[in-house]
């Protein structure tokens, strides 16, 4: 019996092998340490030589005996330990010992410094929200209300008056909404016109309408009257009802600002 030594093609891990488990001329022998198959010839006789083990090798070749394994019915032996390396141990303990020590004071001064924030953010005066002015448009005194015969929609009501700007800036277009109220003071017909658009009553008597309401809600006003009007400066408007109900169910009537804009 004759004790060879074979290497895995694979990983280069060494083997102690007795040639006498090697039944045929090639065998298949499977490394242990990464499962890889190759295969082993059978040495002849004439071909192996006696060689003296040093103890540094023996160190690496032990004389203890693997299990053998089998591939295919063919056995195969356990590879040999690596030689181990010296470890030095306790420095991995000393050096979290000292990120222990340089944290801790980290920490506390960040907890500090979140604190004093936290304190100066309480005794901060706190600003009121400034709210956004808005502009002030009236409508002036002089107001006109009367009752025209219309020959496309009958018997309409029209008020007519002016807007003042009483803003420190030029205002822009300006709507204006009428209510007409019964005896009972509930609001029986509702009427939004911008301002800048003044009908004559020949025009009211002449158009339909449709016609009349579109004149009534053109936004920027004739030749822009309802654009970038300036401080303390009037803008005439003209409110049309038509469908009336009966007249003698009307007592009074409204008119208000509802919209306008700074430019």
């Amino acid at each position: 019996m004759a004790t060879i030594v074979i290497t895995c093609e694979s990983c280069g891990t060494k083997f102690r092998l007795d040639s006498d488990k090697l039944k045929n001329s090639r065998s298949k022998v499977r490394c242990s340490k990464c499962q890889s198959v190759f295969v082993v010839e059978q040495p002849d006789e004439d071909d192996l030589i006696h060689i003296e083990i040093s103890d540094e090798e023996n160190t690496f070749i032990p004389d203890s005996d693997s299990d053998a394994d089998f591939e295919d019915g063919h056995p195969f032996e356990a590879p040999l330990p690596p030689q181990r390396e010296s470890v030095k141990r306790g420095g991995a303990g000393k050096n979290f010992l000292i990120a222990g020590i340089v944290a801790v004071p980290v920490i506390l001064l960040l907890v500090l410094i979140f604190e004093l924030l936290g304190r100066s953010q309480m005794f901060q005066a706190k600003t009121p929200p400034v709210k956004a002015l808005k502009p002030m448009v009236t409508i002036s005194e002089n107001l006109k209300a009367y009752y025209l015969q219309d020959m496309n929609n009958g018997e309409v009501l029209v008020i007519e008056g002016k807007v003042l700007n009483k803003s420190t800036k030029s205002v822009s277009f300006i709507m204006i909404q009428g209510k007409l109220f019964n005896r009972k003071d509930a609001a029986v017909l509702t009427q939004s016109c911008y301002a800048g658009n003044p009908l004559t009553r020949a025009e009211i008597s002449r158009l339909k309408f449709s016609e009349i309401q579109k004149k009534m809600m053109n936004r920027e006003g004739q030749s822009l009257k309802d654009v970038r009007i300036p401080p303390a400066a009037e803008a005439p408007f003209v409110l049309v009802f038509h469908d009336l109900p009966d007249i003698s169910t009307l007592s009074n009537y409204s008119v208000n600002v509802v919209s306008s804009q700074f430019d």
